[in-house]
């Protein structure tokens, strides 16, 4: 059904609105408003369910809950000389004021670190892989702690615990600085770390700088380890269209020493056809040392619906 619905809707969104005659998107949107409200209702009451399970104490009004949300994206993506691929992401997040307004219930496809995986690696999630985590936020003397319990829902079943802590400095001399480190336990995967920084500057309301560098350290593999450093140069041109370009570096000890492996220059633009609607068209030009960096491209297009209180009338 994807195979044929995205393509659809990718080329419709382009003028769905410059057309004095309904568009397939247009009729999309209206006919699926009553399930879209439905879903986000569905979502609401299951936060509303577990919060009472847990503490079945005095009941909350349901307008609390309404913040709880679902994602479903859907996507094509090819490598140069490959044939078409198609992949999904699906996200719900349950609100528990309950406990403080600090945990959040989690159900989303395997985890995906854009820094590392590359749309010429991108690996389909036809493995159904799932993770369902309590995520846990606070912040304690400016430094935001996230700690994640959960279970990947695999073939087999892999607990794990990801602690994460956060430090952001805003506007020293025009500049934002972060700093990061997460910490991942697993059963199959073992010990993972990622150390990373990031410096903003923001021009105005229109442009931002980012450059992004990270550690990442894998316990179980004797040579695993890769630094990523990226720049990207974000460009709001207004409030529904969204570029990113992107100019990104891969360096890994895995088969050999330290050593760059990769370089890429990628642009990332989004539409939004409706607050709660995106498309996305992402080229990417890269060399890597596979290919004795000689040029290749690849090509993603992504569709998104968010299932909030802003997706049906």
């Amino acid at each position: 059904m994807k195979k044929l619905l995205l393509p659809l809707i990718l080329i419709n969104s382009i003028n769905a609105f410059a057309q004095e005659e309904p568009s397939f998107l247009e009729t999309f949107i209206s006919d699926t408003n009553d399930h879209r409200k439905s879903i986000h209702n569905y979502i609401v009451s299951m936060s509303n369910s577990l919060d009472n399970y847990i503490d079945d104490t005095d009941p909350i009004d349901m307008k609390e809950y309404s913040s709880a949300y679902g994602l479903i994206e859907l996507s094509a993506f090819q490598n140069q000389h490959e044939s078409i691929n198609f992949d999904q992401k699906v996200k719900i997040k349950l609100k528990l004021p309950k406990l403080k307004d600090k945990f959040r219930l989690v159900f989303e496809s395997d985890e995906v670190d854009e820094n590392k995986n590359y749309i010429e690696k991108r690996t389909s999630n036809k493995n159904d892989d799932f993770n369902l985590g309590l995520t846990y936020e606070t912040l304690k003397k400016d430094i935001e702690l996230k700690t994640k319990v959960g279970i990947k829902l695999r073939s087999k079943l892999d607990p794990f615990l990801k602690l994460s802590a956060k430090k952001t400095w805003e506007d020293v001399k025009g500049f934002d600085f972060i700093i990061g480190q997460d910490v991942k336990q697993s059963v199959i995967k073992k010990l993972e770390t990622t150390s990373y920084y990031e410096i903003r500057k923001r021009f105005n309301d229109y442009y931002s700088l980012h450059q992004y560098t990270e550690y990442y350290w894998h316990s179980s593999e004797r040579r695993d380890s890769q630094v990523l450093p990226s720049i990207h140069l974000k460009q709001i041109l207004d409030a529904k269209n969204h570029l990113t370009y992107s100019f990104n570096t891969d360096i890994d000890n895995i088969d050999t020493n330290l050593r760059i492996k990769r370089h890429s220059a990628q642009i990332k633009y989004r539409h939004f056809i409706k607050k709660w609607m995106y498309v996305d068209m992402i080229p990417e030009n890269y060399y890597s040392y596979d290919n004795n960096f000689k040029p290749r491209y690849a090509m993603r297009f992504n569709f998104g619906i968010y299932f909030n209180k802003s997706s049906y009338k």
